[in-house]
């Protein structure tokens, strides 16, 4: 806390008041299993004090990014919401919508379609049953960390690249790549831009991500 008994969710205040303008786009469940999420992970990074933990804080805060853009567009996404045994990151019932969140960072050697298609398919893997069960729309958020040199626009330029990806995996639905653009105002913005299986997207009311359909 700080000494004004304020919760403190990042030494890095600008993460600290981005989580906190965050929050009110969710439930008063999901808010209580976000600030838990992301307490714990700050307090795993203070004692251990080594990157693996300090990474571990980033990626939970980025899995909060997309979700709370589409909660600011009318969806309403749970995080982590127990569904037949497992807590995918992110629900909507509602709007059949099931996100999980990917951090592609600096530190490791393998192609970065190589990392993604792994990672991709893992999810895919896990989650298959229970999307094919409730008819969801699988969504998996990349985040595109900027020391890796892999650019939004680069993802745009050649999005058919992916294609493979949705051949392989029948339950994946569409990939959002974001990453940090400019900062207004003393405020972090955000990129996002999506590429779908086909332009089903069309239809659902307030999509609020630049999308390109695999068709």
């Amino acid at each position: 806390m700080s000494n004004s008994g304020e919760i403190v969710f990042s030494p890095n205040s600008a993460i600290d008041a981005a989580i906190k303008e965050m929050l009110p786009c969710f439930s008063p469940g999901s808010q209580r299993r976000m600030r838990k999420a992301i307490l714990d992970a700050k307090k795993a990074a203070e004692k251990q004090r080594d990157e693996n933990t300090d990474a571990g804080a980033r990626h939970i805060f980025r899995e909060f990014i997309p979700a709370s853009a589409l909660n600011k567009n009318g969806f309403a996404l749970e995080y982590e919401r127990l569904i037949e045994g497992k807590r995918p990151d992110w629900l909507d019932d509602t709007a059949k919508l099931m996100l999980e969140s990917y951090t592609y960072e600096r530190g490791a050697s393998s192609p970065f379609l190589d990392r993604v298609t792994a990672a991709i398919t893992d999810k895919c893997n896990k989650y298959s049953e229970i999307i094919e069960t409730n008819s969801f729309r699988f969504i998996v958020g990349v985040y595109l960390d900027f020391l890796t040199g892999m650019l939004l626009d680069e993802c745009r330029e050649d999005y058919k690249m992916f294609r493979p990806l949705f051949d392989a995996n029948n339950c994946l639905w569409a990939i959002l790549f974001f990453t940090e653009t400019q900062v207004v105002r003393g405020r972090q913005e955000y990129g996002f831009f999506c590429v779908c299986r086909n332009s089903s997207f069309k239809v659902i009311a307030n999509w609020p991500f630049e999308t390109l359909g695999l068709e």
